[in-house]
């Protein structure tokens, strides 16, 4: 039965031999043996269609673990965009706190911003920082 699994698989392995690089070519020769080793019972073309069927799994599965991974970093971006926004609205906290001073009674900086006539640039802050801005000290203030 080896004898004839043995002659199966290179006759396919020789198949693809020109098709596929060494490295998945050895990979492939490995995962049939494993296959064929813990499932004696099937026939060679049955063997090779399982091989396949798991290099599929793997490859769904390294799909969905790269996600996760690009999830991760994006978050890990994202975090780190939110504290450099925090350090800028941090370093003009002084200027912040003085248009609120020069015009009480505001809902909000950037209606003290727009009385003032200046926009969250002139201060060195992009839209989002405004937003970010807004949140932390309305949350400062309850």
């Amino acid at each position: 039965m080896t004898d004839q699994f043995d002659a199966q698989l290179d006759k396919a392995l020789d198949s693809v031999r020109e098709m596929l690089p060494e490295s998945a070519l050895l990979r492939l020769e490995a995962k049939l043996r494993q296959i064929h080793a813990e499932r004696p019972d099937l026939e060679g073309p049955a063997v090779v269609k399982m091989a396949f069927d798991v290099f599929e799994g793997e490859k769904i599965d390294a799909r969905l673990a790269m996600e996760k991974a690009r999830a991760r970093v994006d978050e890990a971006a994202a975090d780190e965009a939110r504290l450099a926004s925090m350090q800028r609205i941090a370093e003009r906290s002084a200027e912040l706190d003085a248009i609120e001073a020069r015009y009480p009674g505001r809902a909000t900086i950037a209606e003290a911003l727009a009385d003032a006539g200046i926009s969250w640039a002139y201060l060195g802050l992009s839209e989002e920082d405004g937003v970010l801005a807004e949140e932390l000290r309305q949350g400062f203030a309850k």
